[in-house]
């Protein structure tokens, strides 16, 4: 299973993608105070998907990122 962290000020916190992966069970997600990338959260949406960072532009981007790392994962 993926897990999936992001800091909990990242707007991508309430997305509907986001809400919709972690009802699949697909991915293991995980909000932190911090990830230590200091600023990056400020500047672009991002997530890490074990420890590789991915940077996203929108919530559908999310979702299609998230279900390729659940999908690497189950091979």
């Amino acid at each position: 299973m993926a897990t999936v962290k992001l800091c909990s000020s990242n707007e991508l916190t309430k997305s509907e993608a986001l809400k919709q992966i972690a009802r699949d069970g697909s991915v293991d997600i995980l909000v932190k105070d911090c990830l230590g990338n200091c600023g990056q959260c400020y500047l672009e949406r991002f997530v890490k998907v074990d420890q590789r960072i991915i940077v996203l532009n929108d919530e559908e981007e999310l979702l299609d990122q998230l279900l390729k790392a659940a999908a690497s994962e189950a091979d």
